[in-house]
């Protein structure tokens, strides 16, 4: 490494080297070469000696900060930048080192104020490292599910991170949009409102808070409006925008208070509801309950589990917790009743069925202290001293309490509002895909139909959704609370139907939400892209929709693209439509929609046809009608259909036709043909096809959690 003379000089003073810090090049230089060769300790020594005699050199300072960060000393990084930062309160690099430094000690909340002063210092000379202190401080607000901040800051670095890194940040906030664990009406773009009733002044503070907030100051962007409000204390967009910046922010409680305020002034229904929903999630959000777990130290893992076997209100699973590579770990499911065998009913009820309560996850080791065996127990909260007396009355009391806390890194959460709505229901292996379906279908239409309707929310103000449809002052909060539900839903993939949700409850018909051109067809927010009308749209602007509403999946939107792509079928091109018809089918089936599903099917073997499809592609849709039609043995139109499909197909593959009938075998049913054999079926073991029909529904997480709370959020 060497220096031009007449190169700018590395302490960003806009001098010639050589008119600047010539003096101490060498040595830095040589610090900095061991440094980039592994040996940061030996250029540490050599960099405190320059500092010592020069503290408030930026070459120097900067450097030696650099060196301690990298070493994991924040707290002298921070140090070490002082006297610099008191002679040069503006100089860019230190400004950035020193908000890395804060940010590492303190956490973004403590850190704010000095993370934003580096972004408006920092940003011109060096985007690349404000993006990347962007996207890092993306992670920590996850983590702390402060959502919608988490997604502004991946957006703000998607425009300063290096090139090679971008498409990185962009495939984050891809996942971002996709990840059903964030409720579907937080994920993508947020936009704010502009403001058309301000003076020439004030439209120059809403412009210099709209600065602010381009630089990732939102707090400050936030203090900056908020100075509007002395005089438009009335003005509904006004307070959106500020709870924008509080939420970018990550302040999510003093933006739900802005957001409820901007509902509460607004005259147009639908912003309304938007403002409102997004203010009853971020309560929502606040108000989670946590479960607790107990950790159980055990002197014999293999007696431990020859008694939980024999535990009815235990049943083990099949599968290892953590995958192949985790060894040592049984999980068991705990029910809130024993088990129960309903196989041979036609229409169980509800209120006889085993709940699922909890987990329990029994190691040969302690991962932590590689000791004794533990066993760990979530449960919830509700049901935990019951639990722990049934445990330790089988054993004989053999267990000693380990410890109790409530997890540090990983939270099993869920809103209080709706804590014990969903109830996943156990099914045994022998309880057929029929059953499942009508179990899930009675557990929702038991949600809309009884628990929900008469459950206070505190969205509502304490009443129930059924008194809240009587106060019309409460009309928009019902509406928003009717997103609520339906984001709830989403995340076990099943659709509410919003417009008969409305009308149910007396409530204004939803307003479409036309778009002029494909640009605002990109920028509108989920909300609004739900009320688009799909009818009006070209084939491109159809094309976008289409690939935007596969990244959110919200079900029920997703279905209305999907039918009118299909019905168009020129939108996209032919290799893509197969992945559209399976996207269809398999929303029916969410839906425990068998009829329908088979109807989907019937359609897409229709296209195949008309398209020309090959004959392993036609193939694919003959083994899709079989996984719904074994679900109900007594159809009418199984046989006549095993029968044409070993005509046109399995007469050919031997090997397929070995491994239906195995298939049909497992389910009781009689092929029509002479033929014996096991193998793989569509890319499942055969006794696994018609049990992961309808599986028993579990909300997708937000963690990477190796336990699971029924219900977690």
């Amino acid at each position: 490494m060497s220096l031009d003379p007449y190169s700018l000089c590395p302490c960003e003073s806009g001098k010639k080297l050589k008119f600047c810090c010539s003096d101490i090049a060498s040595d830095m230089v040589k610090a900095l070469q061991l440094h980039e060769g592994g040996q940061s300790k030996a250029a540490l020594k050599i960099l405190q000696k320059i500092y010592t005699t020069n503290p408030a050199r930026a070459w120097v300072a900067t450097s030696l900060a650099g060196v301690y960060l990298y070493l994991e000393d924040a707290a002298s990084a921070r140090e070490t930048l002082q006297p610099l930062l008191q002679e040069s309160p503006d100089h860019p690099l230190a400004r950035i080192l020193e908000a890395t430094a804060a940010l590492d000690m303190d956490g973004y909340e403590k850190a704010r104020s000095v993370i934003h002063r580096a972004f408006t210092k920092g940003v011109k000379y060096h985007p690349e490292m404000i993006g990347s202190m962007a996207a890092g401080i993306a992670s920590t607000l996850y983590e702390e599910e402060k959502l919608v901040s988490a997604r502004q800051h991946l957006a703000f670095a998607m425009r300063f991170v290096r090139d090679e890194d971008r498409q990185q940040v962009f495939m984050r906030l891809l996942d971002f949009d996709g990840d059903q664990g964030v409720p579907y009406p937080l994920r993508g773009v947020h936009n704010l409102r502009p403001l058309t009733t301000l003076s020439a002044e004030e439209d120059k503070v809403f412009r210099k808070s709209v600065g602010l907030s381009a630089l990732g100051c939102w707090h400050e962007a936030a203090a900056v409006a908020s100075q509007l409000t002395e005089a438009h204390p009335e003005n509904a967009e006004l307070w959106y925008d500020i709870g924008l910046y509080q939420a970018w922010d990550g302040d999510q409680e003093q933006a739900a208070i802005s957001l409820h305020k901007a509902a509460s002034l607004s005259d147009d229904f639908e912003f309304a509801t938007s403002s409102e929903t997004l203010a009853q999630l971020f309560d929502l959000e606040a108000s989670q309950t946590s479960e607790v777990v107990r950790h159980y130290a055990v002197d014999s893992l293999s007696k431990v589990l020859t008694k939980f076997d024999e535990i009815p209100r235990l049943h083990r699973d099949d599968r290892l917790v953590g995958g192949e590579n985790s060894p040592g770990e049984i999980s068991y499911t705990i029910l809130d009743r024993d088990p129960v065998s309903i196989a041979d009913q036609e229409n169980p009820d509800l209120t006889k069925l085993p709940v699922v309560i909890g987990v329990l996850v029994c190691t040969d080791k302690d991962e932590v202290q590689n000791s004794t065996a533990l066993c760990h127990m979530v449960v919830e909260n509700e049901h935990v001293e019951e639990m722990q007396k049934l445990i330790q009355d089988s054993l004989g009391n053999p267990l000693e309490n380990h410890s109790v806390r409530a997890l540090e890194d990983i939270t099993f959460s869920q809103w209080a509002d709706y804590r014990g709505l969903y109830r996943q229901y156990y099914f045994d292996k022998q309880t057929p895909a029929r059953l499942r379906a009508v179990i899930g279908k009675k557990n929702w239409q038991n949600i809309l139909a009884e628990l929900w309707p008469n459950r206070p929310l505190s969205g509502l103000d304490g009443k129930t959704p059924l008194e809240a449809s009587q106060i019309p002052e409460l009309s928009y909060k019902l509406a928003a609370a009717i997103y609520v539900l339906d984001a709830f839903a989403d995340r076990y993939n099943y659709q509410i139907d919003i417009p008969g949700l409305r009308e149910k409850y007396s409530l204004p018909s939803q307003e479409s939400f036309p778009v002029a051109d494909e640009q605002e067809l990109s920028a509108c927010d989920v909300l609004q892209m739900l009320r688009i009308p799909i009818e009006t749209l070209t084939d491109d602007q159809a094309a976008i929709l289409l690939n935007r509403t596969q990244l959110i999946q919200h079900a029920g939107f997703t279905e209305k693209v999907l039918a009118e792509v299909l019905r168009r079928e020129d939108v996209v091109e032919l290799e893509r439509m197969p992945q559209i018809w399976h996207a269809y089918i398999d929303l029916a089936r969410d839906k425990y929609d068998r009829e329908e599903a088979l109807n989907r099917i019937e359609q897409a073997k229709a296209w195949a046809e008309k398209s020309g499809q090959k004959f392993e592609e036609s193939l694919q849709w003959e083994m899709r009608q079989l996984q719904f039609l074994v679900i109900d043995p007594q159809d009418d139109s199984l046989m006549p259909f095993l029968e044409q499909m070993h005509r046109k197909y399995l007469r050919k593959l031997p090997e397929l036709e070995e491994a239906i009938t195995a298939y049909l075998e497992e389910h009781d049913i009689t092929p029509p043909w002479n033929t014996r054999g096991s193998i793989l079926v569509a890319g499942s073991s055969a006794s696994s096809i018609s049990q992961e029909m309808w599986p028993a529904e579990t909300p997708q997480e937000s963690t990477g959690s190796k336990l699971w709370i029924p219900g977690q959020d």
